[in-house]
């Protein structure tokens, strides 16, 4: 998370804390520190307003657009929960919900009218000048994306692997009988699926039947005694 988006973070945590005392003890003084720490967060939340004022095509209501944010920006440390998300993520979708409803009073549904809304292009040079490279990044993301990208190929090998057990288990389930039939099919699938979601889920042990158990045991045994490289004589 960046310096900025720490920063706003702080600062929605200041003022839920002196919204909480003056609901605790009213009075003038904790009314002026709650009017501080909402000054501070207001602040702070400039640059991302005055950023979506423009792409939302805003600019030239800019005051009226600074109206509705200040709502926004209110409802949203007022209703912010921080165990469900960060204010930086809740805040922006807030901001954009209010611009987009002032647009759509101001301009209408431009769609339904046949016209393309066209939203500002905003240089790289202006994005940077109000710090916006710092918090349109998701901070989450790469470690979301890494751990998606681990997960699916960790599915991949695990897929490989059980089909290729599954294999030379029905080979083995086979063997004496000039052809596989439904049962031995039907059985194979079944373990398959057993195994597949052992590997996958590591469900615990002791919830399996003791036969089920023996299945999994035999079948990682032969998973690993074939997914090892030999060593060359």
């Amino acid at each position: 998370m960046s310096a900025k988006s720490d920063a706003l973070e702080h600062a929605v945590t200041d003022y839920i804390q002196a919204r909480t005392a003056l609901d605790a003890a009213p009075g003038a003084r904790a009314r002026a520190l709650v009017d501080r720490s909402f000054a501070r967060l207001a602040a702070l939340a400039a640059p991302r307003i005055r950023y979506f004022t423009r792409a939302y095509g805003l600019a030239d209501v800019a005051d009226d657009a600074a109206q509705v944010c200040a709502i926004a920006l209110h409802r949203a440390a007022e209703r912010y929960d921080p165990a469900r998300a960060r204010f930086t993520t809740y805040v922006n979708w807030q901001l954009r919900a209010e611009l987009q409803a002032l647009r759509l009073r101001l301009h209408g549904d431009q769609r339904s009218a046949g016209r393309r809304h066209v939203t500002a292009t905003l240089s790289l040079d202006a994005l940077q000048a109000d710090g916006a490279d710092d918090w349109l990044i998701d901070p989450a993301a790469e470690v979301a994306t890494e751990q998606a990208a681990g997960d699916r190929l960790a599915d991949l090998v695990t897929d490989r692997l059980v089909g290729e057990w599954a294999a030379r288990r029905r080979t083995t389930l086979s063997r004496g009988s000039r052809r596989i039939d439904d049962r031995i099919e039907a059985r194979v699938a079944a373990e398959r699926t057993l195994v597949r979601d052992q590997l996958r889920h590591r469900e615990a042990a002791d919830r399996l039947r003791e036969s089920d158990r023996h299945i999994v045991r035999r079948a990682l045994a032969d998973i690993t005694r074939h997914a090892v490289p030999r060593k060359p004589n």
